[in-house]
């Protein structure tokens, strides 16, 4: 078989000389990874199939390449036989270990498309009823499960009413690189939310199909990502972006080709654009309110902050600095690091050299876990010297031991309300028992929710109509209520403080209780100041 160019299984016809993929007669668009992924699985029918022989056979020439990427290339696959990965027919995830090509495969030497007839007349594509069972992007993470609620009666499949053409989205988030490590999870929360519109009959009458787009860490990529997303795949609106330098690169693309982009990150502000809705906390609704916590409830007047070196961390540390000259507290001292930096030593010396009362940190990525190691290993503990985070969630604490501290956030998997536990049950249900939720999680599974409400409303899925509908939407999200600011586009929400506890959870130690409306540029400077610095810095 394995020299075989021609591979049969089902309705399909794998034309390995031509990279072709066909469906009966019909020939399918599939990208050359993901061609290359169907055949190696197909030529090694009916067996087990780790993740290393995959990647080491795929991507041998490449270094670096992780299974987030692995798990992008199976969902596009799946995607285009209409397979399903919690009732697999085709391909089946085996837990934490690889996958299985189910069917036998017939091997030949030469074919036509007329003259190949489905051996599987009774499967159809079209009555499936949802695109992709979202739990194509399983986790090999390890956890404890807490008792869950069913949501198989929750969410029944519902077959669509019309053979019109599906909407077509974009999901932009890194797979590869130092973000992979905390954006990977957000787009299993973002096609979970479109697996669940998906099952109830979808919008419009319509299938809502998602194109996974890996941006690799790096702005240009996203930039460039986001133009073939749009100009290529069709997508209607893109869900993505965590990084500011990402989204700052992607903003000018959606604004060319007005398209949207819905943003689910907590960022720095100083932004407003017509073509991004922002799901994430602006600065009063995270950093602001944070730091007046931290000088009121921890009574901490000398800061350190340590940072990635990009706009996040210089623009948050500044808005920091207003804040402690408002209190009469001080800044000890600043770090930055390059994002994905693992040299984090002098840091650390700087941070035993200042002796602070509170290490305010904005670093993103798996850059964390070094930092809090060094910490450690030089005896900071959060009994000596506690950090307040404004980038770690649940899923960065799978890696990271480090009970006692805190993080500021708009939601956390502990809050304790039915609209979060049927969402914390709903995704372990597609991903396992051992998977977490976070806050960007959390506000990009929300944002697609709110699209496809806005959708619904405008009865259309073209921007301008989109957009206006979209800014007077509103839900009863899990971290509770919660709506878009129409003049801003920015969304209402509630800040929290949480202190990590030893089952890597968060317990909230404080709340605003009611939503906070969003100020993207911070009433400390003009707005004119505020652009005049950003200039600056980017």
């Amino acid at each position: 078989m394995s020299e075989a160019p021609i591979l049969c299984f089902s309705r399909f016809r794998i034309d390995t000389s031509n990279q072709e993929l066909w469906r009966d007669a019909e020939k399918l668009e599939i990208r050359r990874k993901t061609f290359e992924v169907l055949v190696y699985l197909a030529r090694n029918p009916r067996r087990l199939v780790s993740r290393d022989e995959l990647l080491n056979n795929i991507w041998s020439d490449q270094a670096g390449v992780g299974d987030g990427l692995l798990r992008a290339y199976i969902w596009e696959l799946r995607n285009l036989l209409g397979d399903d990965a919690k009732s697999p027919r085709y391909l089946e995830t085996v837990n934490r270990r690889g996958y299985r090509f189910l069917l036998s495969v017939t091997a030949a030497f030469a074919a036509t498309p007329e003259a190949f007839t489905s051996r599987d007349e009774t499967f159809s594509v079209e009555n499936s009823g949802s695109y992709e069972a979202a739990s194509s992007f399983p986790r090999s993470d390890d956890g404890e499960a807490k008792t869950p609620v069913s949501v198989s009666e929750r969410l029944p499949t519902r077959p669509f009413k019309s053979p019109a053409p599906p909407i077509s989205v974009g999901i932009l988030h890194s797979l590869t690189g130092t973000m992979a490590y905390s954006e990977g999870p957000v787009i299993d929360a973002t096609l979970l939310a479109i697996d669940e519109i998906n099952r109830s009959g979808g919008l419009l009458g319509r299938k809502v199909v998602a194109s996974v787009a890996d941006g690799r860490s790096d702005a240009a990529e996203f930039a460039r990502q986001a133009k073939y997303l749009i100009s290529e795949k069709g997508a209607r609106v893109l869900f993505g972006c965590w990084m500011s330098a990402h989204r700052k690169a992607v903003l000018p693309v959606v604004e060319r080709h007005d398209n949207l982009l819905i943003y689910p990150v907590q960022y720095e502000g100083l932004e407003s654009s017509p073509n991004i809705f922002y799901l994430g906390a602006a600065p009063n609704q995270q950093i602001i309110p944070a730091i007046r916590w931290a000088f009121g409830f921890l009574n901490c007047r000398r800061l350190f902050l340590v940072g990635s070196d990009y706009i996040f961390p210089r623009v948050a540390h500044e808005i920091v600095r207003d804040q402690v000259k408002q209190s009469g507290s001080e800044i000890v001292g600043e770090c930055l690091i390059p994002p994905g930096s693992v040299v984090v030593t002098q840091v650390v010396a700087e941070i035993i050299r200042a002796q602070p009362d509170l290490i305010i940190n904005t670093i993103n990525g798996d850059s964390n876990i070094c930092f809090f190691r060094s910490l450690r290993t030089a005896g900071i503990t959060p009994s000596r010297i506690p950090t307040l985070s404004f980038s770690i969630g649940e899923n960065e604490l799978r890696n990271l031991d480090i009970p006692g501290n805190y993080a500021a956030w708009n939601y956390f998997q502990s809050i304790d309300r039915l609209e979060n536990r049927i969402f914390v049950d709903s995704f372990r249900s597609h991903y396992g028992p051992q998977r977490v939720t976070s806050d960007p999680m959390e506000a990009a599974y929300v944002g697609v929710k709110l699209w496809a409400q806005a959708v619904r409303v405008a009865g259309t899925s073209d921007t301008q109509q989109l957009r206006d509908a979209l800014r007077h939407q509103s839900l009863n999200a899990p971290e509770g209520p919660m709506r878009i600011d129409a003049d801003s586009q920015h969304t209402w929400k509630t800040i929290r403080i949480g202190q990590v506890s030893d089952d890597g959870q968060f317990k909230v130690t404080y709340s605003s209780e009611n939503p906070i409306r969003p100020e993207p540029y911070p009433n400390t400077r003009s707005i004119s100041e505020w652009k005049s610095f950003l200039s600056a810095v980017a």
